[in-house]
């Protein structure tokens, strides 16, 4: 049991996809007196319970979540044949090198066991933050035998609420309606070129975000998750008063769903691009120019004492109706209806946000 408000309610959903509710919505946006108003509050959902973080849970967020994705990684596995090498170690680094490449050509495996055994590594993401809370909007179950694109925005400096809802999406399928199909995060092609961490990525249900791979999943009924900013979004950086989308020209993902006849639902992560220190538009500019020939977003991100660690912000995920394409409507116009939907989405509920003066810019 945990105390919210006032209220004493159940917050953690784990393990059993029910996701418990209560309509007590504070944390620095709305606050709701008892008996004022509640029917008209949302019902708050919660990935964990809300509470202290502990070392262990620091450990595993810098050392599996964040420091994997700074350069440290790659610069290891270089360093390493190099110094093998300098050490006329010849043999070892025929093996090694033998091993990397076949860690690069092996087949993807996607392994539910395992994904299920590792989910607690991405429970730590919830627990690390003062408050980790979801609404669902739609009033009805989804419709049936449709695989489904959750579209999530902001993309965020380290795609962190994208990793926790994917991984942990028992929990807010049940209160979604969502009772069929597997569901599987995209990220960018970058990472699945790096032997080990491709391998991982894949076996836990990650994906490059390419059109063949969505589309085998929506056809097999299943759902995908998408940061629809992508590294563009990242290169706008981020701000206290602001999210800046990059969505004007983001259509792929709505032809997809209209080609497939899949409903995509907006999934928008409030706070989420607080999380890090905004870097210099003068760093941005230059990591947007370094990314028109490798895709590595703006790496160095940095948190707490300047390390890859995020500070501990409350996060709040909406997600949004489910929209599917009408008849004979062309993509301009279901892309000025997505973004609409996304607007009133935002301004909606940003009310209940740890940020209610929070703006939202469509670039």
């Amino acid at each position: 049991m945990g105390s919210l408000g006032g209220e004493s309610v159940v917050v953690n959903p784990e393990l059993n996809g029910e996701a418990k509710v209560v309509t007590d919505v504070q944390s620095g946006g709305a606050s709701l007196k008892q008996g004022e108003g509640k029917d008209d509050a949302p019902k708050i959902h919660y990935f964990a319970r809300p509470n202290s973080t502990t070392l262990s849970t620091v450990v595993v967020i810098f050392l599996y979540h964040m420091l994997p994705f700074t350069a440290l990684p790659n610069i290891g596995l270089l360093y390493f044949p190099f110094s093998l090498y300098k050490r006329s170690e010849y043999v070892k680094l025929t093996l090694y090198l033998g091993l990397m490449l076949v860690l690069v050509v092996m087949p993807p495996h996607y392994s539910k066991t395992l994904r299920r055994k590792v989910r607690w590594l991405y429970e730590e993401l919830a627990v690390y933050l003062p408050s980790a809370k979801f609404v669902i909007v739609p009033q009805e179950p989804l419709p049936q035998g449709k695989g489904y694109i959750f579209a999530i925005h902001p993309h965020g400096r380290m795609f962190y609420s994208n990793a926790m809802f994917s991984q942990l999406h028992e929990i807010w399928r049940a209160p979604l309606g969502l009772t069929h199909g597997d569901l599987f995060q995209t990220a960018a092609g970058g990472f699945f070129n790096v032997p080990i961490a491709r391998n991982w990525f894949y076996s836990i249900g990650v994906m490059p975000v390419t059109k063949k791979n969505i589309v085998t999943k929506l056809r097999n009924k299943d759902h995908v998750t998408i940061a629809v900013g992508g590294v563009r979004e990242v290169c706008l950086g981020t701000d206290n008063e602001a999210d800046s989308l990059y969505l004007k020209n983001r259509r792929g993902f709505l032809r997809i769903a209209m080609d497939e006849g899949a409903g995509v639902v907006p999934v928008y992560a409030f706070n989420e691009n607080q999380l890090f220190k905004h870097d210099p538009k003068a760093v941005l500019n230059f990591w947007q120019c370094v990314n028109k020939y490798v895709k590595i977003g703006v790496p160095f991100m940095r948190g707490i004492w300047n390390l890859p660690m995020p500070y501990r912000k409350e996060i709040l995920l909406v997600f949004g109706d489910a929209l599917f394409a009408e008849e004979g409507e062309s993509i301009e116009d279901f892309h000025g209806r997505y973004i609409d939907n996304l607007r009133q989405l935002f301004d909606k509920y940003v009310k209940y946000s740890p940020d209610p003066n929070h703006k939202l810019i469509i670039c």
